[in-house]
This record gives structure tokens, C-alpha cells and sequence, in this order.
């Protein structure tokens, strides 16, 4: 593996702020084994690296690319954050309407309670 290679790894790693004892536990390898991929004294198995750009999130591509083409890495993240952030407020959209209608139907039962205490003789 080339010392690019390992140093894009790296870079993505620290982008997402993810420790080398995280990206270890992720591939069930020693951090030891992890930093020397990083460090680029270790070959990299292709396993090996489509496992490290599914935790990073990335498409191996982008850990393999040179030159002038790089792949923005907070593209792909932050559009499934903002996915995620959608799928939350469309469900607490829907719970928020059927609360508030729980509510008008406990405030019509209140207020035909009322007028009937209000209208006994």
C-alpha cells in the first residue's frame, strides 16, 4: 500500500473524528495492527480496505484515488445525516398531530362536561 493511500485513510479517520482504537474495534484488529496501516507499513488486503471504507463511510474509490480527483467526504455523510434528520421530523411530525388530537378530543369531553354541570338545575 502506498504511503498516500494509508495517509487518505487517515485523513478520512480524522474527519469523522474516529480514534485508530475505534476503527480497530470496527475491523476486529489490534490498534497496533491498525496504526501500521495507517503508518503504511502493513499491505492492505482488498477485504481489508473495502472494510475500512464501509466504517469510514467512503467509497474505496476515494481511498484509492490520486492526483486532482478527491472525493468529498461530507458530501456522503451529511446527506445521510440530513436523511436522518428528515426521518426524525417526519416521525415526530406524525406524533406531534396525533397528540394534538388526543388533546382536542380530551377538550371536547371536558367542555361537554362542563355544560352539562352548568346547565343542571
Amino acid at each position: 500500500m502506498s504511503i498516500e493511500t494509508a495517509l487518505r485513510i487517515k485523513k478520512i479517520r480524522e474527519h469523522r473524528n474516529y480514534t485508530q482504537q475505534f476503527m480497530a474495534d470496527s475491523l476486529e484488529l489490534s490498534q497496533n495492527a491498525y496504526c501500521k496501516i495507517e503508518n503504511g507499513t502493513t499491505k492492505l488486503t482488498i477485504d481489508r480496505l473495502e472494510g475500512i471504507a464501509k466504517v469510514l463511510d467512503v467509497p474505496v474509490e476515494s481511498i484509492l484515488s490520486c492526483g486532482s480527483h478527491t472525493f468529498n467526504i461530507t458530501d456522503n455523510h451529511n446527506n445521510k445525516i440530513v436523511g436522518h434528520i428528515e426521518n426524525l421530523y417526519e416521525a415526530n411530525k406524525e406524533l406531534l398531530e396525533k397528540q394534538v388530537a388526543l388533546l382536542q378530543e380530551q377538550n371536547a369531553i371536558l367542555l361537554k362536561t362542563v355544560e352539562a354541570l352548568t346547565n343542571k338545575p
